[in-house]
Protein backbone atom coordinates (compact mmCIF):
# COMPACT_ATOMS: atom_id res chain seq x y z
CA UNK A 1 0.00 0.00 0.00
CA UNK A 2 1.23 3.49 -0.86
CA UNK A 3 1.93 5.60 2.21
CA UNK A 4 -0.01 8.86 2.04
CA UNK A 5 0.71 9.99 5.61
CA UNK A 6 2.12 13.51 5.68
CA UNK A 7 5.72 14.15 6.59
CA UNK A 8 7.12 14.49 9.16
CA UNK A 9 4.28 13.63 11.55
CA UNK A 10 1.92 10.68 11.47
CA UNK A 11 -1.46 11.86 12.75
CA UNK A 12 -3.70 9.02 13.78
CA UNK A 13 -7.47 8.88 14.07
CA UNK A 14 -9.25 6.24 16.11
CA UNK A 15 -10.52 3.77 13.53
CA UNK A 16 -14.25 3.82 12.92
CA UNK A 17 -15.28 0.18 13.13
CA UNK A 18 -18.63 0.67 11.39
CA UNK A 19 -17.31 0.11 7.89
CA UNK A 20 -15.04 1.17 5.06
CA UNK A 21 -13.65 4.65 4.52
CA UNK A 22 -16.08 5.18 1.63
CA UNK A 23 -19.02 4.27 3.90
CA UNK A 24 -17.75 6.51 6.67
CA UNK A 25 -17.36 9.43 4.27
CA UNK A 26 -20.86 8.95 2.91
CA UNK A 27 -22.28 8.95 6.44
CA UNK A 28 -20.52 12.23 7.10
CA UNK A 29 -21.68 13.51 3.73
CA UNK A 30 -25.31 12.98 4.68
CA UNK A 31 -24.75 14.89 7.90
CA UNK A 32 -22.96 17.63 5.94
CA UNK A 33 -25.88 17.99 3.49
CA UNK A 34 -28.47 17.93 6.28
CA UNK A 35 -26.59 20.74 8.02
CA UNK A 36 -26.42 22.73 4.79
CA UNK A 37 -30.16 22.29 4.23
CA UNK A 38 -30.83 23.29 7.83
CA UNK A 39 -28.76 26.43 7.28
CA UNK A 40 -30.97 27.34 4.32
CA UNK A 41 -28.45 26.68 1.55
CA UNK A 42 -30.14 26.63 -1.85
CA UNK A 43 -30.61 23.46 -3.87
CA UNK A 44 -28.19 24.56 -6.59
CA UNK A 45 -25.34 24.99 -4.11
CA UNK A 46 -26.03 21.65 -2.44
CA UNK A 47 -26.02 19.96 -5.84
CA UNK A 48 -22.67 21.65 -6.52
CA UNK A 49 -21.30 20.30 -3.23
CA UNK A 50 -22.45 16.80 -4.10
CA UNK A 51 -20.81 16.96 -7.52
CA UNK A 52 -17.58 18.15 -5.92
CA UNK A 53 -17.40 15.42 -3.28
CA UNK A 54 -18.46 12.38 -5.30
CA UNK A 55 -15.17 12.09 -7.25
CA UNK A 56 -13.26 12.12 -3.95
CA UNK A 57 -15.42 9.34 -2.54
CA UNK A 58 -14.87 7.31 -5.71
CA UNK A 59 -11.12 7.88 -5.41
CA UNK A 60 -11.09 6.18 -2.01
CA UNK A 61 -12.29 3.02 -3.77
CA UNK A 62 -8.99 2.85 -5.64
CA UNK A 63 -7.05 2.52 -2.37
CA UNK A 64 -9.34 0.22 -0.42
CA UNK A 65 -6.84 -0.14 2.45
CA UNK A 66 -6.88 3.60 3.14
CA UNK A 67 -8.45 4.42 6.50
CA UNK A 68 -9.89 7.69 7.73
CA UNK A 69 -6.59 8.53 9.42
CA UNK A 70 -4.83 8.24 6.06
CA UNK A 71 -6.80 11.17 4.68
CA UNK A 72 -4.07 13.77 4.92
CA UNK A 73 -2.69 16.36 2.51
CA UNK A 74 -0.74 13.87 0.42
CA UNK A 75 -3.82 11.72 -0.15
CA UNK A 76 -5.89 14.77 -1.13
CA UNK A 77 -3.19 16.03 -3.48
CA UNK A 78 -2.98 12.61 -5.08
CA UNK A 79 -6.76 12.70 -5.56
CA UNK A 80 -6.52 16.09 -7.29
CA UNK A 81 -3.83 14.76 -9.62
CA UNK A 82 -5.91 11.67 -10.38
CA UNK A 83 -9.08 13.71 -10.91
CA UNK A 84 -7.36 16.12 -13.27
CA UNK A 85 -6.09 13.15 -15.27
CA UNK A 86 -9.67 11.88 -15.60
CA UNK A 87 -10.82 15.30 -16.80
CA UNK A 88 -7.94 15.50 -19.27
CA UNK A 89 -8.67 12.03 -20.64
CA UNK A 90 -12.29 13.00 -21.21
CA UNK A 91 -11.24 16.08 -23.22
CA UNK A 92 -8.58 14.11 -25.07
CA UNK A 93 -11.13 11.45 -26.07
CA UNK A 94 -13.31 14.25 -27.45
CA UNK A 95 -10.25 15.55 -29.36
CA UNK A 96 -10.36 18.82 -27.43
CA UNK A 97 -6.98 18.39 -25.72
CA UNK A 98 -3.60 17.78 -27.34
CA UNK A 99 -1.81 14.50 -26.62
CA UNK A 100 1.24 16.38 -25.32
CA UNK A 101 -0.80 18.16 -22.64
CA UNK A 102 -2.70 15.01 -21.74
CA UNK A 103 0.61 13.17 -21.32
CA UNK A 104 1.85 15.91 -19.03
CA UNK A 105 -0.87 15.32 -16.44
CA UNK A 106 -0.58 11.54 -16.81
CA UNK A 107 3.09 11.76 -15.95
CA UNK A 108 2.18 13.48 -12.70
CA UNK A 109 0.66 10.19 -11.56
CA UNK A 110 3.91 8.31 -12.08
CA UNK A 111 5.36 6.79 -8.91
CA UNK A 112 8.59 8.63 -9.69
CA UNK A 113 6.81 11.97 -9.34
CA UNK A 114 5.80 11.44 -5.73
CA UNK A 115 7.36 14.03 -3.45
CA UNK A 116 6.64 15.48 -0.05
CA UNK A 117 2.88 16.00 0.04
CA UNK A 118 2.70 16.06 -3.78
CA UNK A 119 2.08 19.82 -3.74
CA UNK A 120 4.06 20.74 -6.84
CA UNK A 121 2.06 19.00 -9.56
CA UNK A 122 1.13 20.75 -12.78
CA UNK A 123 -2.41 22.08 -13.28
CA UNK A 124 -3.83 22.62 -16.75
CA UNK A 125 -5.56 25.97 -17.08
CA UNK A 126 -8.71 24.25 -18.40
CA UNK A 127 -9.21 22.63 -15.01
CA UNK A 128 -8.05 25.31 -12.60
CA UNK A 129 -11.49 26.56 -11.68
CA UNK A 130 -12.86 23.01 -11.39
CA UNK A 131 -9.99 21.86 -9.15
CA UNK A 132 -10.28 25.03 -7.08
CA UNK A 133 -13.97 24.36 -6.52
CA UNK A 134 -13.36 20.72 -5.62
CA UNK A 135 -10.61 21.68 -3.19
CA UNK A 136 -12.71 24.39 -1.56
CA UNK A 137 -15.72 22.11 -1.03
CA UNK A 138 -13.52 19.27 0.21
CA UNK A 139 -11.97 21.55 2.79
CA UNK A 140 -15.43 22.65 3.92
CA UNK A 141 -16.43 19.01 4.26
CA UNK A 142 -13.31 18.04 6.21
CA UNK A 143 -13.70 21.08 8.43
CA UNK A 144 -17.25 19.95 9.18
CA UNK A 145 -15.96 16.49 10.17
CA UNK A 146 -13.23 18.11 12.29
CA UNK A 147 -15.78 20.03 14.35
CA UNK A 148 -18.10 17.05 14.82
CA UNK A 149 -16.09 13.85 15.19
CA UNK A 150 -15.86 12.39 18.69
CA UNK A 151 -12.20 11.50 18.28
CA UNK A 152 -11.50 15.26 17.97
CA UNK A 153 -9.37 14.67 14.91
CA UNK A 154 -8.57 17.96 13.20
CA UNK A 155 -8.25 17.60 9.44
CA UNK A 156 -7.77 21.36 9.10
CA UNK A 157 -4.19 20.99 10.29
CA UNK A 158 -3.39 19.45 6.89
CA UNK A 159 -4.85 22.31 4.86
CA UNK A 160 -1.61 24.26 4.54
CA UNK A 161 -0.03 21.30 2.71
CA UNK A 162 -2.87 20.77 0.25
CA UNK A 163 -2.09 21.94 -3.25
CA UNK A 164 -3.05 25.60 -3.66
CA UNK A 165 -5.16 25.84 -6.80
CA UNK A 166 -4.96 29.44 -7.93
CA UNK A 167 -6.69 30.77 -10.99
CA UNK A 168 -3.88 31.76 -13.29
CA UNK A 169 -3.83 34.98 -15.23
CA UNK A 170 -6.30 34.60 -18.05
CA UNK A 171 -5.08 32.60 -20.99
CA UNK A 172 -3.20 34.77 -23.48
CA UNK A 173 -4.76 32.90 -26.38
CA UNK A 174 -6.97 35.04 -28.52
CA UNK A 175 -8.88 34.80 -31.76
CA UNK A 176 -6.82 36.19 -34.61
CA UNK A 177 -8.32 38.60 -37.13
CA UNK A 178 -8.85 35.74 -39.59
CA UNK A 179 -10.49 33.61 -36.89
CA UNK A 180 -12.80 36.46 -35.85
CA UNK A 181 -13.83 36.85 -39.48
CA UNK A 182 -14.37 33.09 -39.74
CA UNK A 183 -16.64 33.13 -36.69
CA UNK A 184 -18.64 36.05 -38.08
CA UNK A 185 -19.06 34.41 -41.50
CA UNK A 186 -20.25 31.16 -39.93
CA UNK A 187 -22.43 32.51 -37.14
CA UNK A 188 -24.17 34.98 -39.45
CA UNK A 189 -25.68 31.97 -41.22
CA UNK A 190 -26.59 30.20 -37.97
CA UNK A 191 -30.33 31.08 -37.87
CA UNK A 192 -30.80 29.49 -41.29
CA UNK A 193 -28.67 26.38 -40.73
CA UNK A 194 -28.78 25.73 -36.97
CA UNK A 195 -30.82 22.54 -37.26
CA UNK A 196 -28.21 21.01 -39.55
CA UNK A 197 -25.83 21.10 -36.58
CA UNK A 198 -28.32 21.00 -33.71
CA UNK A 199 -31.44 19.11 -34.92
CA UNK A 200 -33.38 19.81 -31.73
CA UNK A 201 -32.59 23.51 -31.53
CA UNK A 202 -35.21 26.23 -32.01
CA UNK A 203 -35.11 29.40 -34.06
CA UNK A 204 -35.50 31.67 -31.01
CA UNK A 205 -32.34 30.27 -29.45
CA UNK A 206 -30.53 30.39 -32.78
CA UNK A 207 -31.09 34.15 -33.13
CA UNK A 208 -30.21 34.78 -29.49
CA UNK A 209 -26.99 32.76 -29.51
CA UNK A 210 -25.83 34.18 -32.82
CA UNK A 211 -26.40 37.74 -31.63
CA UNK A 212 -24.52 37.13 -28.38
CA UNK A 213 -21.46 35.77 -30.18
CA UNK A 214 -21.53 38.64 -32.67
CA UNK A 215 -21.61 41.12 -29.79
CA UNK A 216 -18.56 39.47 -28.21
CA UNK A 217 -16.84 39.76 -31.57
CA UNK A 218 -17.84 43.35 -32.37
CA UNK A 219 -17.62 44.93 -28.89
CA UNK A 220 -15.00 43.02 -26.90
CA UNK A 221 -17.36 43.15 -23.92
CA UNK A 222 -17.02 40.73 -21.02
CA UNK A 223 -19.13 37.58 -21.05
CA UNK A 224 -21.23 38.70 -18.08
CA UNK A 225 -21.76 42.15 -19.62
CA UNK A 226 -23.19 40.91 -22.91
CA UNK A 227 -25.86 38.61 -21.44
CA UNK A 228 -27.15 41.53 -19.34
CA UNK A 229 -27.72 43.86 -22.30
CA UNK A 230 -31.41 44.71 -22.82
CA UNK A 231 -33.05 45.51 -26.12
CA UNK A 232 -33.50 49.12 -24.99
CA UNK A 233 -29.71 49.36 -24.56
CA UNK A 234 -29.17 49.06 -28.32
CA UNK A 235 -30.09 52.24 -30.17
CA UNK A 236 -29.48 53.60 -33.68
CA UNK A 237 -27.45 56.65 -34.64
CA UNK A 238 -25.86 58.17 -37.73
CA UNK A 239 -22.26 59.32 -38.11
CA UNK A 240 -20.71 60.76 -41.26
CA UNK A 241 -23.53 59.44 -43.39
CA UNK A 242 -23.33 55.90 -42.02
CA UNK A 243 -25.74 54.04 -39.77
CA UNK A 244 -24.67 52.45 -36.49
CA UNK A 245 -26.00 50.78 -33.38
CA UNK A 246 -24.82 52.14 -30.05
CA UNK A 247 -24.50 49.17 -27.70
CA UNK A 248 -24.67 50.40 -24.13
CA UNK A 249 -22.88 48.36 -21.46
CA UNK A 250 -24.52 49.25 -18.15
CA UNK A 251 -23.14 46.47 -15.97
CA UNK A 252 -19.41 46.94 -16.36
CA UNK A 253 -16.87 46.50 -13.59
CA UNK A 254 -17.02 49.28 -11.05
CA UNK A 255 -20.58 50.14 -12.11
CA UNK A 256 -19.33 52.16 -15.08
CA UNK A 257 -21.44 52.59 -18.21
CA UNK A 258 -19.92 52.73 -21.67
CA UNK A 259 -21.11 52.46 -25.28
CA UNK A 260 -19.58 50.81 -28.32
CA UNK A 261 -20.57 51.62 -31.88
CA UNK A 262 -21.26 48.75 -34.30
CA UNK A 263 -22.19 49.14 -37.96
CA UNK A 264 -25.95 48.72 -38.30
CA UNK A 265 -25.69 46.22 -41.14
CA UNK A 266 -23.82 43.75 -38.93
CA UNK A 267 -26.60 43.38 -36.35
CA UNK A 268 -29.80 44.69 -37.94
CA UNK A 269 -31.47 41.35 -38.77
CA UNK A 270 -31.00 40.17 -35.19
CA UNK A 271 -32.21 43.40 -33.62
CA UNK A 272 -35.21 43.47 -35.93
CA UNK A 273 -36.03 39.87 -34.99
CA UNK A 274 -35.93 40.70 -31.28
CA UNK A 275 -38.04 43.82 -31.77
CA UNK A 276 -40.69 41.70 -33.46
CA UNK A 277 -40.60 38.87 -30.92
CA UNK A 278 -39.61 40.12 -27.47
CA UNK A 279 -42.60 41.31 -25.40
CA UNK A 280 -40.99 44.68 -24.67
CA UNK A 281 -37.76 46.66 -24.95
CA UNK A 282 -36.85 46.08 -21.32
CA UNK A 283 -36.26 42.37 -22.00
CA UNK A 284 -32.72 41.01 -22.02
CA UNK A 285 -31.49 40.20 -25.52
CA UNK A 286 -30.40 36.87 -24.00
CA UNK A 287 -33.89 36.22 -22.57
CA UNK A 288 -34.91 32.59 -22.23
CA UNK A 289 -37.60 31.08 -24.48
CA UNK A 290 -39.53 28.36 -22.69
CA UNK A 291 -42.89 26.73 -23.38
CA UNK A 292 -43.66 29.11 -26.19
CA UNK A 293 -43.01 32.36 -24.30
CA UNK A 294 -40.05 34.61 -23.55
CA UNK A 295 -38.96 34.89 -19.92
CA UNK A 296 -37.10 38.04 -18.94
CA UNK A 297 -34.21 36.19 -17.38
CA UNK A 298 -30.69 36.41 -18.86
CA UNK A 299 -29.09 33.37 -20.43
CA UNK A 300 -26.34 31.99 -18.20
CA UNK A 301 -22.89 32.82 -19.52
CA UNK A 302 -21.76 29.23 -18.96
CA UNK A 303 -24.34 28.11 -21.51
CA UNK A 304 -23.22 30.60 -24.14
CA UNK A 305 -19.64 29.55 -23.39
CA UNK A 306 -20.57 25.95 -24.22
CA UNK A 307 -22.23 27.12 -27.42
CA UNK A 308 -19.17 29.15 -28.36
CA UNK A 309 -16.84 26.21 -27.68
CA UNK A 310 -19.01 24.08 -29.97
CA UNK A 311 -18.83 26.66 -32.75
CA UNK A 312 -15.08 27.22 -32.38
CA UNK A 313 -13.91 23.66 -31.84
CA UNK A 314 -16.49 21.37 -33.42
CA UNK A 315 -17.90 23.46 -36.25
CA UNK A 316 -14.83 25.50 -37.23
CA UNK A 317 -11.93 23.44 -35.92
CA UNK A 318 -10.42 26.36 -33.99
CA UNK A 319 -8.75 24.81 -30.95
CA UNK A 320 -9.48 27.64 -28.55
CA UNK A 321 -12.10 27.90 -25.89
CA UNK A 322 -13.94 30.26 -23.58
CA UNK A 323 -15.35 33.70 -24.21
CA UNK A 324 -12.32 35.73 -23.20
CA UNK A 325 -10.62 34.85 -26.50
CA UNK A 326 -13.08 37.21 -28.21
CA UNK A 327 -12.18 40.07 -25.88
CA UNK A 328 -8.46 39.59 -26.40
CA UNK A 329 -8.99 39.14 -30.11
CA UNK A 330 -11.02 42.34 -30.30
CA UNK A 331 -8.31 44.27 -28.44
CA UNK A 332 -5.55 42.87 -30.63
CA UNK A 333 -7.45 43.64 -33.84
CA UNK A 334 -8.23 47.21 -32.78
CA UNK A 335 -4.65 47.91 -31.75
CA UNK A 336 -2.93 46.27 -34.73
CA UNK A 337 -4.97 45.91 -37.90
CA UNK A 338 -7.34 48.84 -37.18
CA UNK A 339 -4.50 50.89 -35.67
CA UNK A 340 -6.80 52.48 -33.08
CA UNK A 341 -5.27 54.53 -30.28
CA UNK A 342 -4.75 52.42 -27.17
CA UNK A 343 -6.58 54.97 -24.99
CA UNK A 344 -9.72 54.60 -27.10
CA UNK A 345 -9.51 50.80 -27.08
CA UNK A 346 -9.11 50.87 -23.30
CA UNK A 347 -12.26 53.00 -23.08
CA UNK A 348 -14.15 50.55 -25.31
CA UNK A 349 -13.13 47.64 -23.08
CA UNK A 350 -13.79 49.47 -19.83
CA UNK A 351 -10.15 49.24 -18.76
CA UNK A 352 -7.26 51.54 -17.99
CA UNK A 353 -4.46 51.83 -20.53
CA UNK A 354 -2.05 50.22 -18.06
CA UNK A 355 -4.34 47.21 -17.56
CA UNK A 356 -4.82 46.87 -21.31
CA UNK A 357 -1.07 46.85 -21.92
CA UNK A 358 -0.50 44.32 -19.17
CA UNK A 359 -3.30 41.86 -19.74
CA UNK A 360 -5.02 42.28 -23.11
CA UNK A 361 -2.68 43.32 -25.86
CA UNK A 362 -1.18 40.22 -27.44
CA UNK A 363 0.78 41.06 -30.55
CA UNK A 364 0.78 38.46 -33.32
CA UNK A 365 2.62 39.09 -36.55
CA UNK A 366 -0.29 37.58 -38.52
CA UNK A 367 -2.54 40.32 -37.17
CA UNK A 368 -0.56 43.02 -38.95
CA UNK A 369 -0.67 41.47 -42.42
CA UNK A 370 -2.63 43.76 -44.73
Amino acid sequence: MMNFTDDPEDYRLIEDKEGSTRSNLEIWHRRFVEQAESDGLNTKSIKSYNEALLPFFEFTDIYKDVKMDDIAARFINRFLMHYQCDLARELYDKKKLELERYDKVRQELSEKKIGKNDTNFYVLEEFESTLLHRTTVLKMFLKFISTKNQEMHDYTRYFSNIKKITIAEKDTKHLTVDELDEVVDFIDKWPSCHRKYKPNSIIQDAYRNALLLLLYTYTGARSEEVVLIKLEDITEFSYKGKEFFAVKIKHGKGGKTRSIGVKREKLVKYIDYLKENLPSDDFYISALYENGVYINKPYHQNNIRKFSNYILQDALGIHKSGLHVYRRGYATKRLTKDNINIALVAKELGHSVAMLEKHYFKHDVTDTIQ
